[in-house]
């Protein structure tokens, strides 16, 4: 007679803790004042009960070999298929849980790495930027369209064509050369 914890026994037997505690919720594993299970009696209740399905778990024992007490008699075979069938839906949604959690590991690292560009100030919110552009695009506008009003007088006066397009070329380019995008940044974040 060896008393053991529930871990122990689940050791003992190959099962998992969980499977031990069901088939002592279900009267099929008696347990000891002091909570404990005598292994002996156990193995041969679980061996005897019917009911009990046992679900499979590997677990490496390299220095003896694992005793399974519920192994099937030859009147048992029946028993041993539908083990098969409830390992094979394990293993099936074992595997489905896998990948679904990969996949939210996935988005969750993803996820990390855009708050991290942004943090570091590689990334900026949609708005942000579509105001940014906006701003941006406005000034240059305004400063294109005010050349026309600066320069009318000055090209009334002239009559050589070649000059006028002279003039108008060199006060757009200074018009365009002087937008400076860092300094329009700089205003958008004040």
């Amino acid at each position: 007679m060896a008393l053991m914890g529930y871990r122990e026994y689940s050791r003992h037997a190959g099962v998992t803790l969980r499977a031990v505690q069901k088939a002592i919720e279900a009267g099929h594993i008696k347990v000891t004042a002091e909570k404990k299970i005598d292994s002996d009696q156990a193995d041969r209740d679980w061996r005897d009960s019917d009911t009990v399905s046992r679900p499979v778990v590997s677990i490496a024992q390299p220095e003896k070999q694992r005793v399974s007490p519920a192994a099937p008699s030859s009147g048992e075979s029946g028993r041993s298929d539908a083990a098969d069938g409830a390992e094979t839906e394990s293993d099936a949604s074992t595997s489905e849980y896998r990948s679904h959690r990969a996949e939210r590991e996935k988005y969750s690292a993803l996820t990390q790495k855009l708050e991290y560009e942004q943090l570091v100030g590689k990334l900026i919110e949609v708005d942000e930027a579509k105001r940014i552009a906006f701003t941006t695009f406005r000034s240059i506008r305004d400063s294109v369209l005010n050349v026309p009003a600066r320069l009318k007088d000055q090209l009334a006066a002239l009559a050589d064509p070649y000059q006028c397009e002279r003039i108008m070329e060199a006060a757009l380019s200074a018009a365009l050369a002087g937008i400076d995008v860092s300094k329009l940044l700089q205003d958008q974040d004040e």
